[in-house]
C-alpha cells in the first residue's frame, strides 16, 4: 500500500503516504468545506499523485483547493504545494531562508508569532525549525503539530492510523523519560509544549504517523511533567 487515506473527524481527512527512502509515512490533511479544501501541510513533490487521487476520492479537484497552511518549510510539507494554483499558501516568515521549494516567492511570509488565519489558531513552536508553527482548527478542536511532535518513522499504532495511539504516547513518553530530547533542546520542547496545551485540542495530527484521538491534554501534560522533573533534576546536579 502507497498511501493510507483515512477520515478524521467530520471533513477532514489524512493522507499518510509511505516514504520507503525515510521508512516513515509521511502525513498531510485535507479539510473540506463547500467553498474549498484547505490543506495543512502537502507532501514531497512526488507523491503529489496521491493527493490528488485523494481530493479526487471527495469528488473534488486541485483547483478546489483555496487554502495551504505548511507547519515549516521541509520538502515533505511544501512541495506538493506547485499543483495548487488556486490555492493562497502561508508559511512563518522563520522559514523563508530555509524553505525547500523551488518557488519560494509563491508562499506568503505573513504570519506572526501567534495568530488566527480563517478558522485556524496557530503559534511559533520552533524547535524542529525555526519557523515550525502548531495550528489549531477551532471547529475540530484539532491541534496540528506537524513535526515538533510527531512519530517519524515509527510504526503505526496497533489500532491503526487514527486512534487513540496509547501505545504511541507511551512510547513518547519513555522516549523524553530516557533522554531522548538533548539538554539543549529541552527547553525550547518545553515552551512549545505549554504553547499546545493552551488549545482545547481533541485531536492530534502530525507530520508523520499516528493520528491521535482522545486524551491529548493528559499526553501533553504528561510529557511536560517528565520534561520539567528532568529540568529540575539538571539544576540540582
Amino acid at each position: 500500500m502507497d498511501y493510507l487515506f483515512e477520515l478524521v473527524t467530520e471533513n477532514v481527512y489524512v493522507l499518510a503516504v509511505w516514504d520507503s527512502a525515510w521508512n516513515s509515512y509521511n502525513n498531510c490533511y485535507l479539510v473540506v468545506k463547500k467553498e474549498g479544501v484547505t490543506l495543512i501541510d502537502c507532501g514531497k513533490k512526488e507523491h503529489s499523485s496521491y493527493l490528488v487521487e485523494a481530493l479526487n476520492k471527495l469528488g473534488r479537484s486541485p483547483e478546489d483547493v483555496t487554502l495551504i497552511v505548511a507547519t515549516h518549510g521541509h520538502e515533505d510539507h511544501v512541495q506538493g504545494a506547485a499543483v495548487f494554483k488556486n490555492a493562497k499558501k502561508f508559511i512563518h516568515p522563520n522559514e523563508r531562508s530555509h524553505i525547500e521549494y523551488p518557488e519560494p516567492d509563491e508562499f506568503t511570509y505573513e504570519l506572526s508569532d501567534h495568530g488566527i488565519l480563517e478558522d485556524y489558531e496557530y503559534r511559533l513552536v520552533g524547535l524542529h525549525t525555526p519557523g515550525s508553527i502548531a495550528i489549531f482548527h477551532q471547529p475540530s478542536k484539532i491541534l496540528f503539530t506537524g513535526d515538533f511532535l510527531c512519530f517519524f518513522g515509527d510504526p503505526l499504532s496497533k489500532d491503526g492510523l487514527v486512534s487513540d495511539g496509547n501505545d504511541l504516547k507511551k512510547e513518547w513518553l519513555e522516549y523524553l523519560r530516557g533522554g531522548g530530547v538533548s539538554k539543549d533542546h529541552l527547553d525550547r520542547l518545553l515552551e512549545g509544549l505549554s504553547t499546545m496545551k493552551g488549545f482545547d485540542a481533541h485531536i492530534m495530527c502530525t507530520g508523520h504517523g499516528g493520528v491521535l484521538v482522545g486524551d491529548i491534554e493528559r499526553f501533553i501534560s504528561g510529557l511536560l511533567e517528565i520534561g520539567e522533573n528532568l529540568g529540575k533534576n539538571e539544576i540540582v546536579q
